[in-house]
């Protein structure tokens, strides 16, 4: 379960304060897909780093499964979220030097050995339906066929939640429906999803869709979780 409780964001310019996200309040039920609509630079990604532990609010706190990241320490913080949360991006953020498998395995090489990290990693690409890919590197691959891998790759720490932010962004209508039915069987085994998107068919996918701009939620159509 994800909490968010009275978070705010803020940024400091040259001359004034922008408040990037204001007093938001959210609830996240596991094994809720929830969808993120909203303009550019309303704060979808933001709120997507709170949830990831990758930036700290100026006030509120931030949950993940009962446990409160928002007190803990950078390091702490990193350790907890590092076995709860993985993302997923529009840039696929592959490694070009590595090719599918290492790309996948390295989320856990700095922790366990290559031996035992093997057959997770090569389970995954089979699961995304790229084992005839697994020794190809990245400028090899299509554009559909790199988005299934980043998702290899986040899903091999076995993560609680999936961040997505605008994982379709980048693909055509074929690639985009491809990737949607693989968020779709993740989801029907129990992940829980937050995902944010510019497309109404993709946000359509999901449990629950909020709106944000300027910062706050100004709409959501209630599924499994709260507002």
């Amino acid at each position: 379960m994800i909490q968010l409780k009275n978070v705010s964001v803020t940024y400091q310019a040259l001359h004034e304060t922008l408040t990037i996200l204001q007093d938001i309040t959210l609830t996240v039920a596991s094994g809720e897909w929830l969808s993120i609509v909203g303009p550019s630079g309303s704060g979808k990604t933001t709120l997507l780093k709170l949830i990831a532990g990758a930036l700290q609010p100026v006030s509120g706190t931030v949950t993940i499964n009962e446990r409160s990241i928002t007190d803990l320490a950078h390091t702490d913080r990193q350790a907890f979220i590092r076995t709860q949360v993985a993302s997923v991006y529009q840039q696929f953020r592959l490694l070009p030097q590595f090719n599918v498998l290492e790309n996948v395995m390295l989320p856990l090489v700095p922790y366990e050995s290559r031996k035992t990290i093997r057959p997770r990693a090569t389970e995954l690409i089979d699961q995304v339906g790229l084992s005839h890919r697994m020794t190809h590197y990245p400028h090899q691959l299509s554009g559909g066929e790199q988005q299934r891998v980043s998702f290899a790759r986040a899903l091999l720490t076995e993560p609680a939640i999936l961040l997505c932010d605008e994982p379709t962004g980048n693909l055509d209508q074929a690639n985009r429906d491809n990737i949607l039915d693989l968020l779709s069987q993740l989801h029907a085994q129990g992940q829980t999803i937050v995902l944010a998107t510019h497309d109404d068919v993709v946000a359509r996918r999901g449990d629950r869709t909020i709106s944000i701009d300027n910062g706050t939620i100004h709409k959501g159509e209630l599924g499994h979780a709260s507002l």
